[in-house]
């Protein structure tokens, strides 16, 4: 078996965006000192604050940011759950998880196509 190789992942945010990040953070960490979600939340918002890089880039303001694969991870998993407690999900996108990959079942089309053509269907 060969062993998965990590590396960091380059993100780069504008001011809007990264402070919007960082009032998630701010508001999971707050939910108790003790729960592995604040602490988790606490590390990521540390990190962005001590690590970010801020510059400028035509005009716009930007900060970047590297994190390890695990750090990543945890971000994405933070962010689903706040969003999963802040709104409700309209439609259930679940079932459509790879159905274009699994034989005989959906059609070819890319997820691309996909979000493209619902986007399309609710202007």
């Amino acid at each position: 078996m060969t062993k998965a190789v990590l590396g960091s992942v380059a993100v780069m945010l504008d001011r809007e965006h990264t402070n919007a990040l960082l009032q998630m953070l701010y508001q999971l960490s707050a939910i108790d000192a003790q729960n592995a979600v604040s602490q988790a939340a606490q590390k990521l918002m540390q990190k962005i604050l001590k690590h970010g890089r801020t510059f400028k880039t035509k005009g716009d303001e930007k900060v970047s940011i590297y994190f390890y694969d695990n750090e990543a991870v945890q971000l994405i998993r933070l962010t689903g759950l706040y969003l999963s407690a802040m709104q409700t999900n309209e439609e259930d996108y679940f079932d459509r998880i790879g159905l274009s990959r699994k034989k005989g079942l959906g059609d070819s089309q890319s997820a691309e196509q996909t979000v493209s053509a619902d986007c399309k269907s609710n202007s």
